[in-house]
């Protein structure tokens, strides 16, 4: 990776030509989105970069952008036609700031968030030294990968459909993460640590009651619990 590099003029239309061959792919149930962050003052295009944001849009793919240098109207007019966010980084801590607004998944839209079932499998771990062909590539290939457990195709890399049955194959990390995002955390007041490890000082007031609370808890990890039924509010260390 040390020896690859970049020349030439930077390219808008080139990207999202390479997003959209990527991303057509995907389940209508999934989300398409793409974050670019681009530093040029221009784009050198060879076509119309107009059509080619239609064709985004018309595929559902969220664009967004982070500029480095000035704000340009073609990466604006890009995030608002495809439902995008476009922000231009002041400094380097500005620039960390947004690019770690974007890891979570963004909001459903409710024109395209309808409920369906989707039928998973766990894939198992290939034996090493044996003799398969992979159905991602159509090659043989010796030892690694993962086997389908319907059809028992071999495949190369997990998240991934299977190329045989169609089989959308996970690990349960995958899932942890997409359920994680589920359910947001519940509103809390932020109690330092110094209040945190002295009981006799005020443990501050319940959200929902705003009265004060009537537990300290010995762990911080737990809620401490209102007077009054079914209001809590977190502690953080």
């Amino acid at each position: 990776m040390s020896n690859l590099g970049c020349s030439g003029d930077a390219s808008l239309q080139n990207a999202l030509d390479l997003v959209h061959g990527y991303l057509s792919q995907i389940p209508s149930y999934g989300h398409r989105e793409v974050l670019i962050i681009y530093s040029a003052l221009n784009t050198c295009d060879r076509g119309n970069i107009m059509e080619t944001i239609q064709y985004c849009k018309e595929s559902k793919i969220r664009c967004s952008v982070i500029g480095l240098s000035v704000e340009m109207f073609i990466c604006k007019h890009l995030c608002q036609e495809t439902g995008g966010a476009y922000s231009v980084a002041l400094d380097e801590s500005h620039f960390k700031e947004l690019l770690l607004e974007h890891p979570p998944p963004p909001p459903a839209i409710a024109e395209y968030a309808v409920a369906s079932l989707i039928r998973m499998a766990f894939p198992q771990r290939a034996a090493e030294g044996v003799l398969s062909i992979c159905s991602c590539h159509k090659e043989a290939k010796v030892g690694g990968g993962y086997t389908c457990p319907r059809c028992k195709a071999r495949i190369c890399e997990v998240p991934a459909e299977c190329c045989i049955c169609g089989l959308t194959l996970v690990f349960s990390p995958h899932l942890a993460r997409s359920y994680h995002h589920l359910f947001p955390i519940t509103p809390f007041d932020e109690i330092t640590p110094t209040l945190n490890y002295q009981p006799d000082m005020s443990r501050g007031k319940c959200f929902g009651c705003q009265l004060s609370l009537s537990k300290s808890g010995n762990n911080s990890n737990k809620p401490s619990l209102c007077s009054l039924p079914k209001m809590q509010t977190s502690i953080l260390p």
